[in-house]
Parts: structure tokens; C-alpha cells; sequence
């Protein structure tokens, strides 16, 4: 993953996991099961020595489907349910997986690297971290993963600000910004994209590019797990 570049460099990558549908949790698995299950972020977590999991997820979800599959699931010793908003759940858990010694984490565990939250849960199996660390221990954690999950790295990059892994230009950032300012994307709307371009000095036209091309971006981004 590091052709012609110095492996003992510290880098930026963005990892993504498959688990086929016998390896996913079964709390992963419900976002494909259920629409009323939309994604999960796992905000924090701590790896206890009796081989249990304490974990910290932000969950996009109707609460009554969710809460009914946790109680279903075999595994989790217990948890905690806080509604943040409509649909937005926050999730404390504590969890012994059967699979604990050969699984994603420890592919990561007693490395140099860091996991940069959220790992966020998708659909399809799919999970994707951030991950920050020399090129040559990514690869040997990736090849450490057990063989039946599929992984793929983006293209490594310097060390990368968490909120802004979509990789919006600064032109596209200040546009944003200046649509916020102006209350374009208030609810009911209160600013017109003449009002934006106002802000920027730009013609309409100009600005509304750097808004429909920052705008597809972050949608990008939110399907792929990057915000």
C-alpha cells in the first residue's frame, strides 16, 4: 500500500472491512435487515481483561426495533439507551463476543496505530475507521485480519483533521460555511443562494457550484462511513 514512499512515515488511511453475513454482528446485520435501522458509530470503547467489551455507540435508529434486538442479542451482558433526538440513539454497552482473540480488533491490538473515532457500522457488512499510523503496520494489521473479511485502504494521505475526511476543497468549505452564515440551510429556509453568492463576492452560478459539488461530497462521505 506504500509504493516508492518511506514506510516508517506517519500517515492518514481510511480502512474498510467487509464482514460476510456469518461473521457480522447481529446488531450490524439489522441495518441491513430492518429500514428502521439506519447506521451505528461506535464513539468509544475499552477492551477489558476478562475478555469483555465496555463501548460507546451513536446509533441512527427507531428505538423500539433497536432496543428489541438488543434484548435479543446473546452476547451483551448490558446496556443503557438515551435518546439524543428523533431517530438518534446513544448506546453504552457492555459485551463478551464468543469470536474475542481472533477478531477485527485484534488485528489492531499491541500496535503502534491508532483508531481514530467513529467506526462507523454500514450497510452491506461494511465498517470503516480511520487509522493513524507507519504505512508498514497498517499492512501487517490488515494482513493479520482474519482471512474471511475483505479489506480495502484509501489512498494514505498526511495526518487528516476527523471532521473533515470528505476532503472538501477550502473554496467548497468556505461556501458552506457562508450558506450557513445566511441561513440557506435553516429549516424553513431563510437565506437564497443570491444571498450566499452575496456573502462570497462570486456570481450566483459560481456559488451554487461550489455548493452542489461540496453538497455531493458530504453525501458521499456519509454513505461511505467518513462523517
Amino acid at each position: 500500500i506504500n509504493p516508492g514512499g518511506d514506510p516508517r512515515r506517519m500517515r492518514s488511511f481510511t480502512l474498510t472491512v467487509t464482514f460476510p453475513p456469518e461473521r457480522r454482528h447481529p446488531m450490524h446485520a439489522l441495518i441491513d435487515e430492518r429500514d428502521a435501522v439506519h447506521r451505528s458509530e461506535l464513539v468509544l470503547w475499552n477492551a477489558r481483561d476478562d475478555a469483555a467489551f465496555a463501548l460507546l455507540f451513536r446509533v441512527l435508529a427507531d428505538r423500539a426495533v433497536y432496543e428489541a434486538a438488543l434484548r435479543e442479542t446473546a452476547t451483551i451482558e448490558s446496556y443503557e439507551l438515551v435518546e439524543a433526538g428523533p431517530g438518534e440513539l446513544y448506546l453504552y454497552v457492555r459485551e463478551t463476543p464468543p469470536d474475542r482473540g481472533a477478531s477485527f480488533v485484534d488485528a489492531f491490538a499491541e500496535t503502534d496505530l491508532v483508531a481514530v473515532p467513529p467506526v462507523t457500522y454500514l450497510p452491506g457488512g461494511r465498517v470503516t475507521l480511520q487509522v493513524l499510523g507507519e504505512a508498514a503496520a497498517v499492512d501487517a494489521a490488515v494482513a493479520a485480519l482474519p482471512d474471511a473479511l475483505d479489506a480495502e485502504l484509501d489512498a494514505a494521505t498526511g495526518f487528516a483533521p476527523v471532521g473533515d475526511r470528505v476532503g472538501l476543497t477550502a473554496r467548497q468549505r468556505e461556501a458552506i460555511r457562508a450558506a450557513d452564515r445566511v441561513g440557506y440551510y435553516a429549516v424553513p429556509r431563510e437565506g437564497s443562494l443570491a444571498d450566499v453568492a452575496a456573502d462570497l463576492n462570486v456570481a450566483t452560478s459560481t456559488a451554487g457550484d461550489h455548493l452542489r459539488k461540496a453538497e455531493a461530497r458530504i453525501v458521499r462521505g456519509y454513505l461511505d462511513g467518513k462523517v
